[in-house]
């Protein structure tokens, strides 16, 4: 039986991260089950992280001296301006060192909910990596998130999961492994909000999938779970 494409404008949105939650989460559905628009959006979501990263550098260098003296800020205090924040637990530590566009920080001020490390077991967030499919919208305090694709690495299972703020004009986006300890926040990714336009898409440069896929291709991570795989390892207890 021949697999139904989905339109190359759709794909380019979603992988310049322009279309709205719920027609991503529609689109990620949709690449679990179809590897050759799987294989198309990794193509242009990697021309997209060459260029950020090409064009980033000018971003990270230090506030001029004068110019904190002038503003009254010692410079302890002041950390390189990035769009991007990355924070890594300790697993993931090891898996930055080879990875470039791992020098990601947030911006003063930032007020992320996710943190790497151990999720505690019976949390808001560990029964939400638990038992909540893919592409379902569901609340953590307050707060918009929804797992955005399960994927297979060679000792478990991880997760992709966004959170929005809308609140405090925060999206954030972390992997969530499961090991025998239960879950861990391995990384997260983090940055304003932008504004949704009219038709339900925001600008591009938000934050992409395409930002955790160094992190997954050292953990060995095959394609993301079709529906039916996924429910059956909820079902299992994400145990392989």
């Amino acid at each position: 039986m021949t697999r139904t494409m989905m339109d190359k404008e759709r794909l380019a949105a979603f992988a310049d991260g322009e279309l709205s939650p719920e027609d991503a989460a529609a689109v990620v559905m949709h690449l679990s089950d179809h590897p050759e628009d799987q294989a198309y959006v990794d193509d242009l979501m990697a021309a997209n992280a060459a260029l950020a990263q090409a064009f980033s550098a000018p971003l990270a260098e230090p506030v001029p001296t004068r110019l904190l003296a002038a503003a009254g800020m010692p410079g302890a205090n002041v950390i390189p301006f990035r769009r991007r924040v990355l924070r890594l637990g300790a697993g993931g530590l090891a898996l930055a060192a080879s990875v470039a566009a791992a020098a990601l920080l947030v911006w003063p001020g930032a007020d992320t909910r996710l943190v790497p490390g151990a999720v505690a077991g019976g949390s808001p967030l560990a029964q939400a990596l638990d038992s909540l499919p893919s592409g379902v919208p569901a609340t953590l305090e307050g707060r918009a998130l929804m797992i955005l694709a399960s994927l297979p690495v060679q000792d478990g299972f991880c997760r992709e999961v966004e959170i929005v703020d809308s609140s405090a004009s925060l999206l954030e986006m972390a992997l969530a492994c499961r090991g025998a300890g239960g879950w861990r926040v391995e990384v997260v990714l983090a940055e304003r909000l932008p504004e949704t336009t009219e038709n339900g898409y925001v600008p591009a440069g938000g934050v992409e999938t395409a930002g955790l896929t160094p992190f997954l291709d050292r953990l060995g991570a095959g394609l993301a779970l079709s529906p039916q795989d996924e429910q059956a390892a909820i079902a299992a207890g994400w145990k392989r």
